[in-house]
């Protein structure tokens, strides 16, 4: 887990960064099963989580790159916005449970929308315990996407 010191240290830095901004918020770092989130509310959270969290995932990457130069070695965190990150997680979810569907009925593979990293690591995660079936990132950023398939007899 991260240290009370880095914790504190985070939501500072969180805070300086939307203050100079112009951005009025609260930082809330919570304990999870994942790590330590950091989830920031605010009454502008469309601005600061930008277009399919495209803001979100810069102010991450910001933030980890400040924090990992200063805490080497810092054990991974996450930065959420009014919950978007809990949200969007669910959402593909349930897009990744229609295209298993489809591809047990149909037998054909589907190809997803294209997905930052982050998301495509949550319906890899996802749908790694589902026997019979494969999925791949093809493509490359920002238009990287999953195709599910059905694995090949040799494969079973």
């Amino acid at each position: 887990m991260i240290t009370e010191e880095q914790k504190q240290d985070i939501t500072e830095l969180l805070q300086l960064l939307l203050k100079s901004m112009g951005i009025q918020a609260r930082v809330s770092p919570e304990d999870n099963l994942r790590g330590t989130e950091f989830n920031i509310y605010t009454e502008d959270s469309r601005l600061l989580i930008g277009q399919r969290g495209a803001n979100l995932q810069a102010l991450h990457f910001l933030v980890n790159a400040a924090t990992y130069k200063k805490f080497p070695g810092i054990e991974r965190f996450y930065i959420d916005i009014d919950d978007y990150r809990k949200q969007r997680e669910w959402h593909l979810r349930e897009i990744a449970k229609k295209a298993l569907e489809q591809v047990k009925t149909t037998g054909k593979p589907v190809k997803l929308e294209a997905m930052n990293p982050y998301e495509r690591r949550i319906i890899h995660a996802y749908l790694s315990t589902e026997y019979g079936i494969d999925t791949e990132s093809i493509g490359s950023e920002p238009n990287r996407r999953i195709v599910i398939r059905p694995k090949l007899k040799g494969e079973i």
